[in-house]
Formats: C-alpha cells, structure tokens, sequence
C-alpha cells in the first residue's frame, strides 16, 4: 500500500518518517525533496579506474560548497546532499524518483529504494544528458519520495539499521560509495605472505577517514586484532620491493577462492 499525502503528513507528524519536510511539497501520494548546497563532484581521471582498488574509489570525489549557483554542465554526473533527513520505521520502505520537470529539461536523478529502519541525510545522483548548462541553485526541488507500508511479518534481523554492515545508516551526505564494505568477511594476502581476515570498516573519530578492522589467520602473541587506514591497507606498492615475496601489486589483495572456503567453514 502506497501512503496517500494526508497519510504522509500523519507519518510525518506522529513518527518523523522526514526531518525538515516542507508541507506544501507533499502531493496526494509523495513528498517532494530538495538539494542542500552540498554536492560531490567526480573528478575526471585520464586512465581506467580500477574498482578493485578502493583507494582510486575514494579519490573520485571533489565536495564543493554551493554559495549562490552551481553550473550544472552537459554529460556532467553530481552527487547532491538532500536538505531532508529520512527515518524510516521498520514497517515502511520509501521510493526517490525524479521530477518531471527536470526530466524535460534533460535532469534526472537515480532511482533510490530506501530500506525499512534507514536513517539519514541521503546523497542523489543527478545527471544533465542535455546539451546545455543549468544554473541551479540550493533549495530546488530535484525529485519526490514515495512511501509504502511492508507486509507483516518483517524479523528484526532484516531491518536496514539491523544489518550487520548497514553502510549508509546515519550518513550525513557527502558520503561516496562505500566500496571498502564490500570486503568485509574476505580473506587478504599480505604482500609478506600470511593471510588476514577483514571483520569490519570503521571511522577515525578525528580524521572521518576509513580503517579496515582486520585478524590474522594464524597465532600471534602480540595481537589477534588489528587496524589500519583503508588508503594503506589498499595501497599500490613496489612489486620489486625485497620483502615482497608474493610479488603483488597492493599491500594486501583479495583472495577470492579462500575467502569462499574460510567462510563456509565458520
């Protein structure tokens, strides 16, 4: 069941589904959203970026400070932080889809599907595949969110904020794509030789920057949990280094088939 606009304002109202919603965008079944003055630019690179190497992910990413109006060129990809922060119940999924008067100007936005139990200040892609620049400002509306009530029987398990690595819960825009999660429960060679287990991705409280968490697969009597920054961890290193026994091209690289047999053994 899709929730009508008088069903929208009661969530509003009565469960804060959105934080800094202006009611007059609310339709007979969705709510309008608008970008804030934040945005994320990728930065054009001369050579392929290699997704396997999450380092090159998260240097993409320029954050810009919109102070009057952004120059929204052709074929020009943009990540916006919205003004409206989201907080779904464990009952209700929400839908982001585009403005049609953007749309027939040549702006879209992707298509988002919001789980149920997700919090935070999301970040939309827009697109202009027009041959024109666009002047746009802070405040515009960019697109409309479609609020729909699940079937009973949801478990807690399945619940966005439940997961155990919920990547986007609590973000607060400005976030890139979290291709380090990914990793998460994989095994990784060390260019030395031995072999480490990634538990998990946290964030430096000082520096908002990545650090895997990560255990060795063998005895160690110093410690058996370890951290180190995302960027290092991941970093390119000399193949021709002395210590470099495997001969690999990163400092610690996925190993694939292992990773596979390690966890279905646990």
């Amino acid at each position: 069941m899709i929730f009508n606009g008088n069903d929208i304002k009661k969530l509003i109202e009565e469960e804060k589904i959105i934080d800094n919603c202006d009611k007059e965008y609310i339709g007979s079944g969705s709510c309008d959203i608008s970008m804030s003055k934040e945005i994320l630019k990728i930065k054009k690179t001369f050579k392929p970026i290699d997704l396997s190497n999450p380092e090159n992910i998260e240097n993409m990413y320029e954050k810009i400070e919109i102070k009057e109006s952004y120059n929204f060129k052709p074929n020009e990809v943009i990540f916006v932080k919205l003004n409206e922060k989201i907080n779904l119940p464990s009952n209700i999924v929400a839908h982001i889809r585009p403005r049609t008067s953007l749309s027939r100007l040549g702006i879209i936005i992707n298509l988002q599907h919001i789980n149920a139990g997700y919090e935070g200040t999301l970040n939309i892609a827009m697109y202009n595949f027009s041959p024109n620049t666009y002047k746009i400002h802070p405040g515009i509306r960019i697109g409309q969110i479609v609020f729909e009530e699940l079937t009973d029987g949801i478990t807690d398990d399945l619940v966005y904020g439940n997961e155990k690595t919920p990547s986007y819960q609590n973000e607060d825009g400005l976030v890139g794509s979290k291709i380090y999660d990914d990793f998460i429960g994989k095994v990784f060679r060390h260019f030395k030789g031995n072999y480490y287990f990634i538990e998990n991705v946290s964030t430096d409280s000082e520096t908002k920057e990545n650090v895997i968490v990560y255990r060795p697969l063998y005895d160690r009597k110093d410690s058996m949990l370890w951290t180190r920054p995302a960027k290092m961890f991941f970093e390119e290193i000399d193949v021709d280094r002395k210590d470099n026994i495997t001969g690999q091209k990163h400092r610690f690289e996925l190993v694939e088939d292992l990773s596979k047999d390690y966890i279905s053994k646990k």
